[in-house]
């Protein structure tokens, strides 16, 4: 019963926070995230874990959701007009409007639980949400298909709404988490008589030189160069970590 406690939960918040539209990016970001440390074990609860969420990425979650918004919903809304338009040129329009709707919920689908886990910018998530999607895209076929099919449920029973996200949510966090493990934080083994930190999260952040780019990337060894140049630049700046794990 916790499970699906904590899925009602963090789906009711969703809708709650997703109202005003242009917050659906950071609710978004704060549904994985919560969910993300309850699996991990690192959370405390899931609607502190949201809130947190939420107050942190709130800013970037918005200037990323309502752009990737408009997009979906300008495109969708070309598929529409040329499925209704008829055969001829419109076929054709409606198969290229379909084929970048496809790569936007591609890019969607990794764009929010990126900007839950790391601390990159906005163009740095969009281009390894593109990259990560290509790079496992079986399994974001997979994603895509189930939460495909928990809106086709909804649409049926609208009641559903009320935990059809949480329930597809859940699944693509566990899916999503499996993807970025090379990247999480590992606890170090504590030594004989030192006590453990027992706060809810895990104790160790990755910096930037333990960040692997030629993964995202593959062996463009002028991309990585540059991006860790960058990640240097940045790291110097702040002197901080790139994981979130707060």
């Amino acid at each position: 019963m916790g499970t699906v406690y904590d899925i009602f939960i963090v789906n009711s918040l969703w809708l709650l926070c997703s109202l005003p539209l242009f917050t659906i990016g950071p609710a978004t970001a704060a549904a994985f995230y919560a969910l993300a440390q309850r699996l991990l074990g690192e959370g405390r609860t899931v609607s502190g874990d949201f809130f947190s969420s939420v107050k942190r990425n709130f800013k970037q979650g918005v200037l990323l959701g309502v752009p990737l918004t408009a997009l979906g919903l300008f495109l969708a809304a070309d598929i529409w007009l040329c499925r209704r338009s008829g055969t001829g040129i419109f076929t054709f329009f409606m198969f290229f409007f379909a084929v970048i709707f496809l790569f936007w919920c591609f890019v969607t689908l990794y764009v929010f639980p990126i900007l839950a886990k790391f601390e990159l910018g906005s163009r740095e998530i969009l281009i390894r949400a593109f990259t990560l999607s290509i790079r496992n895209l079986p399994m974001t076929l997979t994603m895509l298909l189930v939460s495909g099919i928990c809106l086709w449920l909804c649409h049926i029973a609208p009641g559903l709404i009320f935990i059809m996200f949480g329930i597809a949510a859940q699944f693509c966090t566990t899916i999503m988490l499996s993807i970025f493990r090379p990247w999480l934080p590992k606890p170090e083994p504590a030594d004989e008589g030192t006590d453990i930190p027992d706060s809810g999260e895990s104790s160790v952040n990755h910096s930037y030189e333990d960040f692997d780019e030629s993964s995202f990337y593959g062996d463009d060894p002028e991309a990585v160069r540059k991006l860790l140049e960058e990640s240097y630049s940045r790291e110097k700046r702040a002197g901080t970590g790139e994981i979130r794990n707060e």
